[in-house]
C-alpha cells in the first residue's frame, strides 16, 4: 500500500499512519463535543467520519485525505475510538 515510514524495517507505511492520525483527530473533537454537550453534532460528526471510512458512495473527486482514510479504513476507525475515549475522559 505504501512505502514504509521513513525507510525503517518499520511496516507502518504513511498512509496507515495519517489515517491514523485523522482517526484520532476526530475522535478527541467528537468526543470534547460529547463531553461539552454537543451530543448531536458529536453523533453526526462521528457518523460521519464511519460512513467515509466504509466507503459509502460520494460522487466526483474524493479530497486527499478521503482517499486515505478509505485506503486504510481500520487503522482510522481504531483511532477515532481511542480519540473519542480520550475526548471524553479530558472533558
Amino acid at each position: 500500500m505504501g512505502a514504509p515510514v521513513l525507510g525503517t524495517e518499520n511496516r507502518v507505511t504513511y498512509t496507515e499512519l495519517h489515517a491514523l492520525v485523522l482517526g484520532a483527530v476526530v475522535g478527541v473533537l467528537a468526543g470534547y463535543a460529547h463531553g461539552i454537550g454537543r451530543t448531536t453534532v458529536a453523533t453526526a460528526f462521528t457518523s460521519l467520519f464511519v460512513a467515509i471510512s466504509l466507503g459509502v458512495r460520494a460522487n466526483g473527486k474524493l479530497p486527499m485525505a478521503q482517499r486515505t482514510v478509505r485506503r486504510e479504513p481500520w487503522y482510522a476507525l481504531a483511532a477515532l475510538l481511542v480519540g473519542g475515549v480520550v475526548g471524553v475522559v479530558v472533558v
